[in-house]
């Protein structure tokens, strides 16, 4: 006779009352796991992919000298091509010589950019960079923004949006509009002079290297500007942080392209002030001597161009103080004097 086993109210417990809940874990263990890697391996991927931009951006902004740096020793013409070398350091020109290797590269450049194809248009537009560039600009857009009240300021910025789903320099506006508005990276306090002149200072190496401009009258140029940059700006590393910030307002981009153009200048400021960059080898308070102002005596050629007789004391001063140069160097029957300055 078979005996039947005896049940007893524990033998019908199962062996765990949530017999369910370690497989739950290990299994949710697992997930989090997986997700934890991917989460990882797409953050390392992304830091790779920075670390390679970085590295590339230093690449191409590796200085160019036309000897070894460590043996530098500046002269007076150095100084204004150290205002240039932003622009050197990305054309891969050896920033420390005025005149560029690449002629016809340099004058495709200046024409396609610039409208520059002569010495007159060439003049003109260093003319307006010294008057009143895109400060002039900038500077007013900025007052006229933060004079408006709560109402028009609301109203001005519903209006921007709808048309910038349409128009390109609406989008761009309504990008500095609210820039100012939040007052991003300071930018109200920026003067725009160093994004200004060191476009100039630049030009002013392209019209020698194009032939639009003699070697001393670039030379003259930026020892001209070296004045000015000097009061506004208390060293290299002061420059080129305001230049950065008036590129930024300029460029008007958020997003990828804002993104792009912090990592660029961030990296060529990075590597202008490197052990082996322009701004480390040229003192910022160097000894330099008194321009000669041969801006003025080229633009006596042609003062009627540059529509001096309508220039006032201000609101531009440069205007005003070539004005002047200029009346020194005409000669009472209007006959321009030799614009080298011989």
């Amino acid at each position: 006779m078979h005996v039947l086993p005896t049940v007893t109210p524990d033998s019908m417990q199962p062996a765990h009352p949530f017999g369910w809940v370690p497989a739950v874990l290990i299994v949710l263990a697992i997930i989090g796991t997986l997700v934890g890697l991917s989460v990882y391996n797409r953050r390392r991927k992304k830091k790779d992919a920075e670390i390679a931009e970085i590295a590339a951006l230093t690449r191409h902004h590796t200085p160019h000298w036309t000897g070894d740096y460590r043996t530098f020793r500046p002269e007076t013409r150095h100084w204004g091509l150290a205002v240039a070398a932003p622009f050197a350091l990305c054309a891969g020109e050896d920033w420390d010589r005025l005149l560029h290797k690449d002629v016809q590269g340099v004058r495709q450049g200046i024409a396609e950019a610039w409208g520059i194809r002569g010495r007159l248009i060439m003049l003109k537009v260093l003319y307006d960079l010294l008057g009143s560039g895109h400060r002039e600009r900038y500077t007013e857009e900025i007052a006229r923004w933060l004079a408006m009240d709560a109402a028009d300021a609301a109203a001005y910025e519903k209006m921007l949006r709808r048309h910038a789903r349409s128009g390109t320099d609406s989008a761009e506006t309504l990008w500095r509009f609210r820039r100012v508005k939040e007052n991003d990276r300071g930018i109200r306090d920026v003067d725009f002079l160093a994004w200004d002149f060191v476009r100039a200072a630049m030009l002013a190496r392209a019209g020698a290297t194009a032939g639009y401009l003699s070697e001393a009258e670039a030379e003259d140029f930026h020892l001209m500007i070296a004045d000015d940059l000097r009061r506004h700006y208390s060293s290299w590393e002061e420059l080129g942080e305001s230049f950065r910030r008036g590129r930024w307002y300029w460029n008007s981009q958020g997003g990828d392209g804002e993104r792009e153009i912090d990592l660029h200048d961030s990296n060529r400021q990075m590597v202008l002030l490197g052990v082996d960059g322009p701004w480390r080898a040229v003192p910022w308070d160097m000894r330099l001597p008194a321009s000669r102002m041969l801006f003025a005596d080229a633009i006596a050629e042609d003062p009627a161009v540059f529509h001096l007789d309508f220039v006032s004391d201000s609101p531009r001063p440069w205007a005003a103080r070539l004005k002047e140069e200029v009346r020194k160097r005409t000669p009472p029957d209007g006959t321009a004097g030799d614009p080298t300055g011989a």
